[in-house]
């Protein structure tokens, strides 16, 4: 909840007054004036979550999962370090993987769940010195795509939200060579897309409203591209 995209959100919907529950991992700055629940976690930990929702004693009705680690291995995948390579990996794909195993078994037993993923418009495109990034994220995607096909029938609904850059503060997160690269995939997208402009926050809060509405039964399994018009 500490990501850009989550303390956006969690701000969002605690003005809302919805019952959040917030995860971080070291760092919890942009949620710390925030008055719901905040629980530190290493999400790779699978033994560490399940005793920490088994500890809360709530039915969780909606999960939105935004980690993500940025794609560290900025170099062609022909000379990526193999164990970095699967470090991001691992490190964007199993904390997907833990919060759905952990949450999706009581969400089927009272048959109601809403569960929203990030993956990314690399998914699609792919991303030149990001193949280790690239690859996470659409393993996230097949893995909600499965997922769904399990689940939808107990009206527990997955989906995806696969944004292209999105227009928040670079500088609060990056420096040095990898800000370059950031600045410069960024400028390619605003180039390369239809509407000229990154994407808002207030644009994905819009999509995550309708993936965590009651009111939907069929819409499940997708993976929603936010691109600005970017083919």
């Amino acid at each position: 909840a500490n990501s850009q995209i989550g303390s956006f959100l969690a701000r969002q919907y605690e003005a809302e007054g919805r019952d959040l529950v917030l995860l971080y991992h070291k760092n919890d700055h942009r949620i710390a004036k925030l008055k719901s629940r905040k629980l530190a976690i290493d999400l790779r930990d699978l033994k560490a979550l399940e005793k920490l929702v088994s500890k809360l004693k709530i039915e969780i009705d909606c999960l939105i999962h935004c980690s993500a680690v940025r794609s560290e291995d900025a170099q062609a995948l022909a000379e990526t370090d193999p164990l970095q390579f699967k470090q991001v990996f691992d490190e964007n794909f199993y904390p997907a993987y833990n919060v759905l195993r952990v949450i999706l078994p009581q969400m089927m037993d009272r048959h109601f769940g809403r569960v929203i993923l990030f993956s990314s418009e690399v998914t699609r495109s792919g991303l030149p010195h990001g193949s280790a990034y690239a690859a996470s994220k659409a393993a996230i995607a097949n893995m909600c795509k499965s997922a769904a096909l399990e689940c939808a029938s107990a009206n527990v609904l997955i989906n995806t939200i696969a944004p292209a850059p999105v227009d928040t503060a670079l500088e609060d997160d990056f420096s040095g060579p990898y800000l370059i690269f950031r600045k410069a995939y960024f400028a390619d997208h605003i180039a390369g897309s239809a509407s000229k402009q990154l994407v808002c926050l207030a644009e994905i809060k819009q999509v995550a409203d309708l993936l965590i509405s009651e009111e939907i039964r069929t819409l499940c399994g997708e993976e929603i591209f936010l691109t600005g018009g970017k083919l």
